[in-house]
């Protein structure tokens, strides 16, 4: 079988759209000013899934462990505290955070794996 040009192009945009694309960026600091990327958006919505499933855990740890979840949740606040999107691209990012919300899960309990204080 021998597609055309024109829907050759067209399989192949289809083929990119089945792809999800799951990456992360970290927005920078700001006001609230300005309406956050796709990937921006993405990483906050994550990373507040990571972060409170890491929270009950942190009742146990040790110093270290606790200053760096503390960390993590400046650097969430930092960037994500106010922000503005696009209904489209939330509703996009939570489709794949109700996809891999119990992953997301244990990506945030192992980053902050509590060795218990003895």
């Amino acid at each position: 079988m021998r597609l055309r040009p024109a829907a050759a192009v067209m399989v192949a945009l289809a083929l990119i759209a089945c792809g999800d694309d799951l990456t992360e960026t970290r927005p920078p600091e700001h006001g609230g000013d300005r309406a956050l990327t796709r990937a921006e958006l993405r990483w906050c919505m994550f990373n507040d899934i990571r972060i409170e499933a890491a929270r009950p855990d942190m009742r146990g740890a040790k110093q270290g462990q606790v200053q760096a979840f503390n960390a993590a949740i400046v650097e969430w606040n930092q960037g994500c505290r106010r922000y503005r999107y696009s209904r489209s691209d939330r509703d996009a990012v939570q489709r794949q955070l109700d996809e891999r919300r119990a992953a997301l899960e244990a990506e945030g309990k192992a980053r902050f794996a509590v060795t218990p204080v003895q």
